[in-house]
């Protein structure tokens, strides 16, 4: 029997041999796309090499003694070249043209090959030495031609396989296979052409202007495809039906990176060019790694219904620097125009909201946190500024002390957030839609204006003249500001509640359904905390002689807690450390309220403590509440509009009256209703009359001993966005070798490099834990590391995931050395890990270290908050023992996350844990 199938077996090989499966045309085809990509690849090393020469040679320039180095290449690959000559399934004719461009291509790479080869030669024979780096120009320049001719033929060589392809493959838009990829196609010319109209400058320290109207365009475009893409989907075959939703959630990465470019195209960022080079390398990066290898595999799982035609990867092109000068003008900033809101009344709907509406009124109120968020930042800056400011006044002592600063680097205005909620907002009926649109369209210009205050004062400190005018126009400044944030809480409030309105209109869909019963039980406890919240202000600002009432807010509190299993009958209980479990935030909100009640009752009158500093703690703590009230909403899936959160509205004040100091145009004239029968509530009143300043211009108080003196708290950065999904980790034993479906990460390493970690069972093992996350790493996830031994101290700036060399580099580097400094560093990685808050991402703090240490009341205060803020921190352990102290643990719980003793066992898998600990929303 064994021989007879050894017979067989041969003679099969020998019939394969004889007469070989023909080649089809789309398999020729594609073995042309194959080499176009092995081309683009060659072309992206040579582009990186020039990325990492360029800054090699800017060193060198202000440090002689610096030496440029650059690795040899080694050869150039020709083997899908070949391959794609070789192709059997084509007509001769078709087979003769496309030769014809393949080899000019090859030709053409080959020439790029060898200009960056003589490169490596000039540096390794140190010419740029001897002739003050003139080849190396030469060489550059040449290189530059190379590359854009190089795009430009790929491109036409494209698109003659095209036309091959279409002959052999007419297009049928009732095929779901042909359609789903024409779908893919049409949105991945998209995103070569956006490519196409972005630059790349090799001379990161000019600057120019970013064209962020392209980006805003494009994503907004992509919005709408999202919306539509993928309808033919239940009718293609797995596993190639899978990768549909992977391409979706491809696009949607790179929509993120579009959001995340838009919104971080600040004035800081506007002084160099380096922005728009990290835009324009992050879209290539997820455009050929992540997008195009899902189109790849989709023709590929596809071969059996359908011989579809792959796509190329994007070959990037650069210039040396802007052909022009690009200079910014600093203007007096245009006060916004202020409106007031369109009166609409809502109606009660036949029948529930649809999810796309549901997700329209959500992106307002998401819209306003993110805004209050960004206002928060702004208001800790300038409580600092006008601290500082105030020593400044009496210009005799100027010239002792240092120049007076001002920077808001951190600060963004979310005009990406805004546009996508007025894509959306069609979604909602007309009436509602221009009322909601035009508030939120004031919010934003007010966070503008916010924004153009700034950069004057940047200019106004950089360039003295507080030494000149003794202040006034910073007085006018911060006057102006004072006034914004105060009108941009009321206004806020006013768009919430017509959301709400609106919201409430539809009938539930579920009204009998545990989620909605649980949700609104949720909701009255909410708005129960928020009138109590309110009353401490007023009592806080002495407009109320008399602390709030508690007595309602402790009733519904308490029962919420006893209809506990009532309200979520029916719901899954998973347990507190799954992020998904609806128990969680439903008995933090009930036990928390009540807390709150009782903070309320122990206020204490604002003569006997710091106002600003009292307040902050009930800020604070109503935020926690929104926070878990919003967790629910997310988990509900729908149905439970989520709530704003309230500002800080005492962390920044001025001496009263508030004047505007600034000339503010009129209100316009409000449109009329759209619904002719509607009658709206109060609207927020704008009135000439009254010391309101938006219509009334007065000068600064010149009196500078009637201002008030504010106490530099330390007040950490709100997060008023989480839309993440926590991971349930305590049963799981392996580890997911990838980072694919979870959240970007912004890994902070706390790493205490002290004498004591140095021990075989201690410092190679932190090493050895660290690098086994390094090949997982994305390029969205950061990683930082602070060192704590002697000075705490940043060694390794945020650096993205595919600078993975680059990290193991310092790791390689960690020494034992000095003593301990817990508390320091602690206070450093928070800092670090708040500066590179990534909204929807995985925000945490890794502490390793082997022993225990003392650590403040203040940093304990500071993991706690931050907690709530979403920066969550986990600490790692090292030696021969477990440690038995408990000041870590505490640390761990306080801050949210894990506490591990790292074992040569567990080494390899921990950080990737942690890494893994948020899925992507």
């Amino acid at each position: 029997m064994r021989l007879l199938l050894c017979c067989l077996l041969i003679l099969s090989t020998a019939f394969a041999t004889a007469f070989p499966v023909p080649e089809t045309p789309q398999q020729s085809l594609n073995q042309y796309v194959a080499f176009l990509n092995q081309s683009v690849d060659v072309a992206i090393d040579r582009f990186k090499m020039l990325q990492t020469y360029q800054a090699d040679v800017k060193r060198y320039q202000e440090k002689s003694d610096f030496g440029l180095r650059l690795p040899s290449s080694g050869p150039l690959e020709e083997y899908h070249y070949q391959k794609a000559l070789s192709g059997t399934g084509l007509t001769e004719a078709e087979k003769k043209q496309l030769t014809v461009s393949g080899k000019a291509l090859w030709q053409l790479l080959t020439k790029l090959d060898q200009t960056g080869k003589s490169l490596e030669t000039y540096v390794r024979l140190n010419d740029y030495q001897r002739d003050n780096m003139r080849q190396s120009d030469a060489l550059i320049s040449e290189m530059q031609v190379l590359f854009s001719q190089f795009s430009r033929d790929k491109e036409a060589f494209f698109n003659q396989i095209q036309q091959v392809y279409t002959r052999y493959q007419p297009y049928s838009p009732t095929d779901p296979y042909l359609f789903t990829g024409k779908e893919m196609e049409q949105i991945l010319l998209s995103q070569r052409q956006l490519l196409d109209s972005l630059t790349y400058y090799l001379n990161e320290d000019s600057r120019a202007n970013w064209p962020v109207s392209l980006v805003q365009r494009s994503m907004l475009a992509d919005e709408k495809r999202l919306a539509d893409f993928g309808k033919f989907r239940s009718k293609i075959v797995y596993p190639a039906s899978d990768m549909v939703n992977r391409f979706r959630a491809s696009l949607q990465s790179i929509q993120a990176v579009k959001s995340r470019a838009i919104d971080n195209n600040t004035f800081a960022a506007r002084q160099s060019v380096r922005h728009g080079n990290d835009v324009y390398w992050s879209l290539i990066t997820y455009y050929n790694q992540d997008l195009l290898a899902s189109h790849q595999d989709f023709v590929k799982y596809s071969q059996s219904a359908r011989r579809l035609l792959d796509q190329p990867k994007f070959s990037p092109v650069f210039v040396l620097g802007p052909t022009a000068s690009f200079a910014q003008k600093t203007n007096q900033t245009a006060p916004f125009q202020d409106l007031m809101p369109i009166a609409f009344a809502t109606k009660t709907a036949a029948s529930p909201a649809g999810n796309a509406t549901f997700l329209a009124l959500n992106a307002y109120v998401e819209f306003v946190n993110e805004s209050l968020r960004q206002m928060h930042q702004l208001q800790l800056l300038l409580r600092n500024y006008q601290a500082s400011a105030d020593s400044y006044r009496d210009p005799s002592r100027n010239g002792q002390r240092a120049n007076l600063t001002y920077s808001h680097e951190d600060y963004k205005v979310p005009v990406s957030t805004y546009q996508l909620l007025l894509s959306t907002s069609q979604h909602i009926p007309a009436p509602y839609r221009a009322s909601v649109n035009s508030q939120a369209t004031v919010l934003l210009n007010m966070l503008r204006e916010m924004d153009g205050l700034s950069i004057e004062l940047i200019a106004y400190t950089t360039e003295k003249q507080y030494v000149q005018d003794q202040l006034q126009r910073s007085d006018a400044i911060l006057d102006r500001y004072a006034y914004l944030f105060d009108a941009f809480d009321r206004k806020k409030e006013q768009l919430y509640l017509d959301v709400r309105r609106i919201h409430e209109s539809y009938p539930a869909a579920s009204p009998t359904g545990s989620w909605h019963i649980a949700g609104r039980a949720l909701l009255k406890t909410l708005d129960n905390n928020k009138d109590v919240l309110f009353g401490v202000k007023a009592y806080l600002q002495g407009e109320s002689a008399q602390i709030p009432v508690t007595a309602k807010l402790e009733a519904d509190a308490r029962t919420l807690i006893a209809d506990e299993y009532q309200n979520l009958k029916g719901l899954q209980r998973f347990g507190r450390s799954n992020g998904l479990c609806p128990y969680s935030p439903y008995e933090d909100l009930a036990t928390n309220s009540l807390r709150f009640a009782e903070m309320a009752q122990k206020v204490k009158p604002a003569f006997l403590t710091s106002t600003a500093r009292s307040y902050e703690t009930f800020y604070y703590g109503y935020n926690q509440l929104v926070y878990e009230y919003n967790k629910f909403s997310e988990l509900a899936k729908g149905g439970i509009l989520k709530a704003v959160n309230q500002p800080d509205v005492l962390v920044f004040r001025r001496a009263l009256p508030l004047p505007s100091a600034l000339p503010v145009s009129p209100p316009e004239k409000p449109e009329p209703p759209v619904n002719e029968l509607a009658v709206s509530p109060k609207p927020v009143e704008v009135s000439s009359g009254d010391s309101n300043p938006i219509t009334q211009v007065n000068k600064p108080t010149a009196d500078v001993a009637e201002r008030t003196t504010l106490q530099r708290d330390t007040v950490y950065v709100e997060r008023t966005k989480v839309d993440t999904v926590y991971v349930d980790r305590g049963n799981q034993r392996d580890v997911s070798p990838t980072l694919n479906g979870f959240a970007a990460n912004n890994m902070v390493l706390l790493l205490d490099v002290s004498a004591s970690m140095d021990s075989p069972v201690k410092m190679p093992l932190l090493k050895k834990s660290i690098k086994s996350l390094l090949t997982l790493l994305r390029p969205e996830d950061q990683i930082s590391i602070v060192v704590y031994s002697g000075k705490a101290r940043v060694v390794l700036k945020p650096t993205s995931g595919e600078k993975a060399g680059e990290i193991a580099r310092v790791i390689d580097a960690l020494e034992s050395a000095g003593d301990t400094d817990g508390n320091g560093g602690i206070r450093l990685a928070y800092k670090v890990a708040n500066k590179q808050y990534i909204r929807a991402g995985n925000n945490r703090i890794i502490l390793a270290t082997d022993g225990e240490f003392p650590v403040s009341d203040e940093v304990l205060q500071l993991i706690d908050e931050s907690a709530r803020q979403d920066v969550h921190l986990t600490v790692f352990t090292f030696g021969r023992n477990p440690l038995t102290g408990q000041n870590l643990k505490k640390l761990s719980q306080l801050g949210k996350g894990t506490f591990t003793h790292i074992t040569p066992e567990n080494a390899n898998r921990q950080l990737v844990l942690e890494a893994q600990s948020k899925q992507m929303p």
